[in-house]
């Protein structure tokens, strides 16, 4: 598949644009051990499958939380304000994110900034990577996100496209009050058999009601992301 043109664009003008956000290796919180009175092995094993789910468990804030929360919102760059882009974010640290197939997930912290002094209605969020990220191959990532700071894990929809695909996936909307912030936690990881790859996982916030047949409706949120790359263990 041809890389689309527009997605291309975006990604060159919001690559260092968007997510602040810090990296961790906070693995899935432990299952407590309640499952030894008369539960069967099937079901323990089913139970510890979907430990990382949506209320399974829940595990400690990010320890970065507070000092990542201090940080200034950027103002809208040039290209931000040329996409009709209200919703900034910023991105530390360059290197982006590792993950390995079968290790413990990597999190990231994310911040939301409404640039404006009125509030933007349900604003929802989405996650994507190019079609190429892993040569064409399914890149069997997981990808959850969460309220900060303990929200519920949620498994969000990872898009695997060529073309910019907002809509698609978008979830968790919310209003962001005027010059409000909105911190949100992602935690990704790679199946024991995921492929080698790299790329861009793009964070897009959008309206939720949004048409996307409509460029000028599709205005009003925000774009940009990190440096993600799944590699071997060494």
């Amino acid at each position: 598949m041809r890389a689309d043109r527009r997605w291309a664009r975006h990604a060159v003008a919001t690559a260092g644009a968007v997510v602040l956000f810090t990296t961790g290796c906070e693995g899935p919180s432990a299952l407590a051990d309640g499952d030894k009175g008369g539960s069967s092995p099937g079901a323990s094993a089913q139970a510890k499958r979907t430990a990382s789910g949506s209320a399974a468990v829940k595990s400690a804030p990010n320890p970065g939380l507070t000092a990542f929360r201090a940080k200034p919102c950027p103002k809208p760059n040039e290209a931000e304000k040329t996409n009709g882009h209200l919703i900034t974010t910023v991105a530390d640290p360059r290197e982006g994110v590792t993950v390995h197939p079968g290790g413990e997930p990597q999190t990231v912290l994310v911040k939301l900034c409404n640039t404006t002094d009125k509030p933007l209605r349900e604003i929802a969020l989405s996650a994507q990577v190019e079609l190429n990220y892993a040569r064409e191959q399914p890149p069997k990532l997981t990808v959850e996100r969460r309220e900060a700071p303990d929200g519920d894990w949620q498994t969000v929809e990872l898009v695997v496209a060529n073309d910019y695909q907002p809509l698609t996936g978008a979830s968790g909307a919310q209003d962001l009050p005027a010059h409000g912030t909105r911190i949100v936690e992602y935690r990704i990881s790679a199946a024991e058999d995921a492929p080698e790859g790299q790329g861009w996982l793009g964070v897009h916030a959008v309206r939720a009601d949004a048409d996307p047949f409509d460029a000028e409706g599709m205005r009003g949120g925000g774009s940009g992301g990190f440096p993600l790359s799944t590699e071997p263990r060494a």
